[in-house]
């Protein structure tokens, strides 16, 4: 079973390389299986790559889903991450 939730991009330039790095280095230090999903398109959270195709603008919703056992820590880690607004933009 995985638990999941939604967040908004809320930086004005979305989520580009240096966010979606950022993401990824986060989301690398969990055990759980992590993934976030946009309009029919499914990214591991641990793959700058995959983060990036997913064309994250601001406004954007995604869905942050998460399996493990630190799942919920995942969770609250990513979901804060893809909702902060950048400054180094």
């Amino acid at each position: 079973m995985s638990i999941s939730c939604k967040a908004i991009i809320k930086n004005k330039r979305g989520i580009h390389a240096r966010p979606s790095s950022e993401i990824a280095r986060a989301a690398l230090l969990f055990k759980s299986d992590i993934f976030i999903f946009s309009q029919h398109k499914k990214a591991s959270a641990k793959d700058v790559l995959q983060i990036i195709m997913l064309e994250l603008f601001e406004g954007s919703k995604v869905t942050i889903e998460a399996k493990g056992s630190d799942e919920k820590k995942a969770l609250r880690e990513i979901k804060k991450l893809i909702e902060k607004e950048y400054k180094f933009d």
